[in-house]
């Protein structure tokens, strides 16, 4: 064989074998969002799009899961675990992690009304017409900072 059919010969393999790499990172990628996409731990534009997402479908009668874990500052993780029938939201805020919380344990809030208030620095979800709460009583959920989005 010739030097120049090897060379050629060569680079047609490195070339499918980039090809292949290339291809292959992408399918990748693509099966870690889609296989995270339940689970918000980062509290930026793709965990609010994602929460946004599971209002805008509440308020059309379809069902969700999501867990949301908030980003911590002192003390341990509040794990929240939210699933929706379309019809009823159950929240359930779960802090026993946290040492430094003066009352532990585990919340559930079902409610009939999820929202979003903004101010001028934050972005909040709400619950209302929840069942074991005052029936006029909003409960602000978690806060996503404009800033970071």
């Amino acid at each position: 064989m010739s030097s120049r059919l090897i060379n050629f010969l060569l680079l047609t393999i490195i070339i499918i074998l980039v090809i292949t790499l290339i291809v292959t990172n992408k399918y990748q990628r693509s099966i870690d969002v889609s296989r995270n996409e339940h689970f918000l731990i980062n509290f930026d534009q793709r965990d609010f799009n994602r929460l946004e997402e599971m209002v805008n479908r509440f308020k059309e009668g379809k069902g969700d899961n999501l867990m949301i874990i908030p980003p911590i500052v002192d003390g341990g993780y509040w794990i929240h675990d939210v699933i929706s029938n379309g019809r009823e939201i159950q929240w359930v805020v779960d802090n026993s992690r946290d040492g430094m919380s003066s009352e532990r344990g585990r919340v559930e809030y079902i409610c009939k009304s999820i929202d979003i208030n903004e101010s001028e620095d934050y972005y909040t979800f709400v619950l209302s017409n929840c069942k074991n709460i005052k029936e006029d009583e909003i409960l602000n959920i978690v806060s996503f900072i404009k800033e970071e989005l």
